[in-house]
């Protein structure tokens, strides 16, 4: 369980570190310090791997301190999801509902 917790929690950093615009001023300052940043911060999967590295610290230090970060990208994520869904759900029935009239 804390193996797929921590995976949802990789991708969830992933994300907010390539694609979360309340961290676009950082981004675009680390990316500006070396091309290696620059191609890094650009491409999600290049970084996913140097976030897997860093979520294996709260892997191995789950009972210190791993619980609560991993926790709080966890719902983060997941409620990411579902508001997803539900706007799906939503527009759907939406669209269906427009389509009778």
């Amino acid at each position: 369980m804390k193996l797929i917790l921590c995976i949802i929690a990789a991708e969830a950093m992933t994300q907010l570190s390539c694609k979360a615009e309340i961290f676009d001023d950082l981004r675009e300052w680390i990316k500006s310090l070396s091309e290696f940043t620059n191609g890094l911060l650009s491409c999600p999967y290049c970084i996913s791997v140097w976030v897997a590295a860093f979520t294996m610290l709260f892997y191995i230090y789950w009972d210190l301190f791993g619980i609560y970060f991993i926790t709080f990208l966890v719902i983060h994520r997941v409620s990411n999801f579902l508001h997803d869904a539900m706007s799906a759900m939503l527009n759907f029935k939406i669209d269906q509902i427009l389509k009778r009239l």
